[in-house]
């Protein structure tokens, strides 16, 4: 119950310490990047640095007009791209693993890998920018997110919306033009339930796993994009795809989670609504529960594929060992923690799950 002690001590500090005077108001020149927003919740935070376009990284290279827009992608934030690019690669990498049938050839792994990457850089641009033109009066009353573009009106809700569904026209032609026709169902289910997502945040403290269930949709059209006939195994094939799916579900509401515990003053006070309030003063013992079920599940695949060489010591160890070390060293109450270990969750669950895959692929070859 750490993070509810440092909380609670926190807000009591705070108004313990006399109040201070009120700075004095600035004039902002206005920029396609940064204009004047009208006045909004975003004041309880004017004592804050204004925005500053980034001078560094990705989004640094771009005209200033589209800044906002390369913003709206998360282009800066690439962590989050991964989230929706590994459970493609998993289902990719489990069809061409599957012990039945003839392996596809390497070139035909990387091409769709690659197609992946490409559709998912759309696929993650479309959700942000839709979720970003929902939660905009939200994201003024949260700190890390109040220099948002919509957020703090450097493109309109609407303009938001737009763009959001001109990068899902992207998706979807991409995915029409160069994936099998079985790729569709699960594609227009994940997409269905990414733009359900937003609105769970109102109405539930369960919203990551409306995530979880999403994101995972990725590993059923990576597996459908090896043809009809990739990965045919019967009945327990169908079990070891079931499991991994469910595997990858849990992952999304273990990290994300986490990511939520960087906001969790601000959403307190927003009414926003998360597993870290859930699960607040008992968030590790929570997170460690769906992560030994997580495991299991991945042993569950591996069983049931009939899987016998890497992927044992590499996506069921190295899942293993990751969560584990997380979960020990995770500093709940310290957002910057909270952002790395988000971060590296994704990065390594997802790097160590697709070696074990890809290691069992090779053994077919």
């Amino acid at each position: 119950m750490q993070e509810t002690v440092a909380i609670l001590s926190s807000d009591t500090t705070r108004r313990s310490q006399p109040p201070k005077s009120s700075p004095k108001p600035t004039t902002t020149k206005s920029s396609p990047s940064n204009p004047i927003p009208p006045s909004t919740p975003a004041d309880l935070f004017a004592h804050l640095p204004p925005y500053q376009p980034p001078k560094t990284g990705l989004v640094s290279l771009v005209p200033a007009w589209a800044v906002p827009y390369a913003e709206l992608m998360r282009l800066h934030k690439p962590a989050g791209f991964y989230a929706f690019l590994f459970p493609h690669l998993f289902g990719t990498l489990l069809a061409a693993a599957s012990p039945c049938g003839t392996p596809p050839p390497v070139p035909a792994i990387l091409r769709t890998a690659a197609l992946h990457a490409v559709s998912c850089l759309f696929l993650r641009g479309a959700a942000c920018s839709y979720n970003d033109a929902l939660d905009g009066p939200y994201d003024r009353q949260v700190e890390r997110c109040r220099h948002r573009p919509v957020a703090r009106g450097a493109v309109s809700p609407m303009g938001a919306h737009a763009f959001a569904a001109a990068q899902a026209v992207l998706w979807v032609s991409l995915l029409a033009a160069n994936m099998p026709q079985e790729t569709w169902g699960p594609a227009a289910l994940l997409a269905v339930t990414m733009a359900v997502y937003p609105f769970c945040k109102r109405v539930t403290n369960f919203p990551q796993v409306v995530l979880g269930f999403s994101l995972a949709l990725g590993q059923n059209v990576g597996f459908a994009s090896m043809g009809p006939t990739a990965g045919q195994g019967g009945g327990m094939g169908q079990v070891g795809l079931a499991a991994l799916y469910l595997s990858n579900v849990l992952n999304a509401m273990v990290y994300d989670t986490v990511y939520a515990h960087q906001d969790l003053r601000d959403d307190l006070k927003a009414n926003v609504m998360s597993m870290a309030i859930a699960c607040l003063g008992w968030t590790k013992e929570w997170l460690s529960l769906l992560s030994v079920i997580e495991v299991g599940l991945l042993c569950v695949t591996g069983w049931a594929v009939g899987f016998e060489g890497l992927y044992w010591p590499l996506s069921v160890g190295g899942t293993t060992t990751v969560l584990a070390y997380m979960l020990w060293t995770w500093k709940v109450e310290e957002p910057a923690d909270c952002w790395k270990w988000f971060c590296w969750t994704i990065w390594l669950t997802g790097g160590t799950l697709c070696a074990g895959l890809a290691g069992e692929y090779v053994d077919r070859l």
